[in-house]
């Protein structure tokens, strides 16, 4: 990423006002590799699924805020 302090990066989406905000301000944050990445596996179902079970993307939605996906 080109920032790497995540705690920021999450406050930044949390303070945006909406969905397209948070998806703009997250593009904006990574290099273009990784976005490609991210629209990559999100266009995935599979792969999504795979992403959102895990430790780490729990860990994100709590400190997003919201509940686990399960």
């Amino acid at each position: 990423m080109q920032n790497d302090n995540i705690d920021e990066i999450i406050d930044g989406i949390k303070n945006q006002k909406s969905k397209k905000g948070a998806e703009k301000f997250l593009k904006n944050k990574l290099s273009p590799e990784q976005s490609k990445k991210l629209s990559d596996v999100l266009s995935d179902e599979n792969a999504l699924k795979n992403l959102l079970s895990s430790d780490k993307a729990k860990e994100l939605f709590k400190k997003l805020g919201g509940k686990d996906a399960e």
